[in-house]
């Protein structure tokens, strides 16, 4: 004889799912003693679909969550007989005609059993889990079993489990009565798995009947809310585990759980942030405050379990799920969503050839700089070492004083951010990292070439030919051998810079990976920053669906360079914030015809020497044009086979060659006197990059045929560059390893007291032509030394009267000038080596200074001359603005936003839907 069964059906605004479910459970083959309906206060006619049918009404006015709606069903059946069931439903939770009949011979079958749940299945994908019963991690996070795979029967074997789902379940009535019901706390999510754990705890069975189907409309979450957001959702289930974990808990660890509550929101609002789920914060602290507040509900849960066990918590470890078991599970779950939804497969980089490519630029980057090989800091060329210690770096990325005397004041330039960047990766030792990526720069370039090409093609091997042109590009190997770290980032961050610029609208990760490269670039080599803003127009112009997403995209670039392009211009030099960082290289310009051959100073310079060597009275200019000519035309291809692919690319590389040109007319700086032109070889390499993406334009067209004239290119690659290390082993090296000290040991012995301490630099150019320079404590560095000091035109009045100060000490000239040296906080003179031109002037000026009373000699040091002055240092230093802090942390900040937008979001799986469905489909 079977037992008695009640069926409760509890209902919620549930109008368009409530005729499937009722019709489901009037075709079950076995049919329950009594069907008790209970509505909640709906306002869609799910009273009149409930009063049309068999079903007893209950009704209420309030809207009222599943749980106390089944316990209302519950209070209104008859008096509990031994053996009665009770078998709960939503309105939104169909059963198969057979379902009641499969867990009623599971119970049968099993007397310990007093939980069975169904199989439920999506109602919108009924070939798939809902879920398959409810665990735990070891955390006391709930895991939906099974949820979202494919239904083949993999799992009908299954039996126990640590809970069920709330809805579909059937009880037995004695049973939930003694428990309690459904914890009131628990309003949607958990409540079936809260019920399972504590029947357990009561020494009962809880198990799975596979052949027991029903398929829901939603998740728990649902039934009172047709479309719940994923915050709404964190917020639900985060309340869920907060309240179990203070009613699980033990009496001694309750007090830790709950102190525990706030550290953890703050831990986990981060974990948001960087998921991309800023919503989903409100939501961590509404729930983690509730649970902080909500005494009576844990003392009420507590009691409840209290009441009922017989069982300890360690019988419930078997049932738990393992990290392992949880991580194996996404991965299940997302095969058939790949399955049905096909990824575009991209060469790996390791199979591609990439990693051979990498290695072989590894060995050219030694080659250029052996003699940086062990090295801690470097020099020569535009490269001086940077400061000693992360603080440093940190403090010259403020605005303050740009120079030494305190004359120029105002925005860092943006490097000196990049710079102690840098810096902090070795803070040891900070000038280390700049001598590991000098001899690495190759190497990363030809990682960021394949990565950048890969997003553009399918092909197999264009990455890696374009990750040989670009790690050997002449105008980055020239750029290593003369010590221009600018444009070495700048050619680094190139190609991830223009390629996902031009992405940036397909999503907001896409934007926040494309923003940190951009930013890079614009830091790096401000000459392009008239280039970059005609990639922001392209990218906006492509994208303009998403306009704001590119536009995002430039905000931290615009957060490093205006504050300096602003300040430029309110000093009545605004081509000055083009200027190059670091030290300035005076030098002949290249012509329009070598920046159209890619070959700015230097390049050109080796090309003709290993021509003349090899091949005398041949031009190097044909010789470069002949190594050009195969990805020329490969790029002449592209433009022609696919013009509507290519005309970005092809405007990027006008910009490109408008850029190199025009920087041959800009000397905004100088050395010594000598004007200094900016450097054309950041404006040659947006070239070649748009010239390699016009050439995979080409290859997308039939990548078959490609693969020769790719080897080609790749051979020119490795011709090109041949020219600038066989020049780099034949000439002096321009950068070499700095000396532990800069200045003389005497200077740095005064520095340690007092950093601050001044040194008058002179410098004896030619006869009658001397140079002058203060410095502070070890010397300068290259992120103290400021573009806004460099392309200056006039001299401070305080300047040019420590000038005249300097030629009346260097010629002899009776004069006071403590009180001037003393403002300024300068105790040595140093008078630097002797040069070839200007012996005479440097023997008037030792001849001088040894005369004078006022100054004590120290003699010859590894830095020339120096003399020590008895000093009272009455200068203050110059005062930082106000809002120097303030504008570095919202730099900082526009960087870590891209940083936060670029990393993957965290999945949740299909657990979270924004929406129900409506569940009438009929069961087959």
């Amino acid at each position: 004889m079977l037992p008695r069964v009640f069926a409760v059906l509890a209902v919620s605004d549930g109008a368009a799912a409530l005729p499937a479910t009722l019709a489901a459970v009037a075709a079950q083959t076995v049919a329950p003693e009594r069907v008790i309906a209970v509505d909640g206060g709906s306002r869609d006619g799910s009273r009149e679909l409930l009063e049309a049918s068999a079903a007893r009404t209950v009704l209420h006015e309030r809207r009222l969550p599943y749980g106390t709606l089944v316990a209302r069903g519950v209070a209104a059946l008859p008096e509990a007989e031994p053996g009665d069931w009770l078998w709960l439903l939503a309105h939104d939770a169909a059963p198969h005609p057979r379902a009641l009949q499969a867990l009623l011979g599971h119970v049968d079958a099993h007397p310990s059993v007093a939980l069975v749940g169904p199989k439920v299945m999506r109602a919108d994908e009924p070939d798939r889990f809902a879920e398959l019963g409810q665990t735990m991690t070891p955390f006391g996070r709930s895991i939906l079993l099974h949820e979202g795979e494919l239904d083949q029967g993999q799992h009908d074997d299954v039996s126990d489990v640590l809970g069920v789902a709330e809805t579909g379940v059937l009880v037995r009535r004695d049973a939930f009565d003694a428990l309690g019901g459904f914890d009131p706390a628990l309003r949607s999510i958990d409540a079936g798995l809260d019920l399972g754990v504590r029947a357990r705890l009561a020494g009962h069975r809880v198990a799975v009947e596979p052949r027991a189907r029903v398929r829901r409309a939603g998740g728990p979450e649902h039934f009172q809310a047709r479309s719940v957001s994923d915050a709404q959702r964190v917020a639900v289930a985060r309340r869920a585990q907060l309240h179990r974990r203070l009613a699980y808990a033990h009496p001694v660890a309750l007090v830790a759980h709950w102190l525990l509550l706030l550290p953890l929101a703050v831990v986990r609002s981060l974990l948001h942030l960087l998921a991309k789920r800023p919503a989903a914060v409100l939501a961590e602290w509404r729930a983690t405050l509730a649970s902080v507040v909500s005494f009576g509900a844990t003392a009420r849960a507590r009691r409840r379990i209290a009441a009922a066990r017989e069982a300890g918590w360690r019988t419930l470890r078997p049932l738990r799920i393992r990290w392992r078991q949880v991580r194996s599970g996404r991965r299940a779950l997302g095969d058939p969503v790949r399955a049905q939804h096909p990824v575009d497969e991209r060469v790996g980089f390791v199979e591609g050839a990439g990693l051979w490519v990498t290695a072989l630029a590894v060995v050219v980057g030694i080659v250029l700089s052996p003699q940086l090989i062990g090295a801690a800091r470097a020099t020569g060329g535009a490269l001086l070492p940077l400061s000693g210690t992360p603080a440093e770096l940190w403090t010259n990325a403020l605005a303050g004083p740009r120079d030494a005397l305190g004359a120029v004041v105002g925005p860092a330039d943006a490097f000196a951010i990049v710079l102690a960047l840098l810096g902090t990766l070795t803070p040891w030792q900070p000038s280390t990292s700049i001598v590991l990526l000098l001899m690495l720069a190759p190497a990363i370039a030809s990682v960021t070439a394949f990565f950048a090409v890969r997003r553009l093609t399918a092909s197999r091997w264009a990455p890696a030919v374009a990750a040989a042109v670009w790690a050997l590009a002449p105008t980055l190997l020239a750029a290593i051998v003369e010590g221009r770290v600018g444009p070495i980032v700048a050619h680094l961050a190139l190609p991830l810079a223009v390629a996902g610029m031009l992405a940036a609208h397909r999503s907001w990760r896409a934007a926040g990976a494309a923003a940190i490269p951009v930013a890079l670039v614009a830091a790096s080599a401000p000459v392009l920053l008239p280039a970059l803003v005609v990639l922001l127009v392209l990218a906006v112009a492509l994208g303009w669906r998403s306009p704001l997403r590119p536009l995002a995209a430039a905000v931290p670039a615009a957060a490093l360079v205006v504050p300096v392009a602003v300040d430029r211009w309110l000093a009545g030099v605004p081509l000055a914030a083009l200027a190059d960082p670091g030290v300035p290289r005076p030098g002949d310009a290249p012509t329009a015809v070598e920046a159209a051959l890619l070959a700015p100073e230097g390049t050109m310079a080796g090309l003709e020497a290993v021509v003349a060597a090899l091949a005398p009275g041949t031009d190097a200019a044909w010789v470069a044009l002949g190594l050009l000519v195969p990805l020329a035309a490969a790029a002449l291809a592209g433009v022609v086979l696919r013009p509507g692919r290519a005309w970005p690319w092809l405007v990027l590389l006008l910009a490109g060659y408008a850029t190199a040109v025009g920087a041959t007319r800009l000397a905004l700086t100088s050395l010594e006197g000598e004007p200094a032109t900016v450097w054309a070889g950041s404006g040659a390499s947006l070239v070649l990059a748009a010239l390699v993406a016009l050439a995979v334009v080409a290859v997308d067209v039939d990548d078959r045929r490609g693969a020769a004239p790719g080897a080609l290119v790749a051979i020119a690659a490795v011709a090109a560059s041949v020219p600038v290390i066989a020049t780099s082993f034949l000439a002096p090296a321009v950068v070499v390893a700095a000396p532990e000290r800069r200045m003389p040991a005497f200077v740095d012995a005064a520095a340690d007291e007092d950093a601050r301490v001044g040194v008058l630099v002179l410098h004896p150019l030619a006869e009658g032509v001397i140079a002058i320079d203060v410095e502070r404590g070890d010397g300068r560095t290259l992120d103290d030394l400021s573009t806004a000091d460099l392309v200056r035109t006039a001299a401070d009045p305080v300047e040019a009267e420590l000038a005249q100060a300097a030629v009346d000490l260097a010629a002899g000239g009776d004069v006071d000038v403590a009180r001037l040296l003393d403002d300024q906080r300068i105790r040595f003179v140093l008078l630097e080596q002797e040069r070839e031109g200007a012996a005479g002037v440097h023997d008037r000026a030792q001849r001088s200074l040894d005369a004078r009373g006022d100054l004590e000699a120290i003699g010859q040091t590894e830095a020339g001359l120096l003399w020590q002055r008895d000093a009272d240092d009455v200068g203050a230093p110059a005062e930082r603005p106000a809002w120097a802090g303030w504008l570095l942390v919202g730099q900082l900040a526009a960087l870590a936003g891209a940083v936060v937008a670029a990393l993957p979001s965290l999945r949740r799986g299909d657990r979270t839907r924004t929406r129900r469905t409506d569940g009438t489909g009929e069961w087959r």
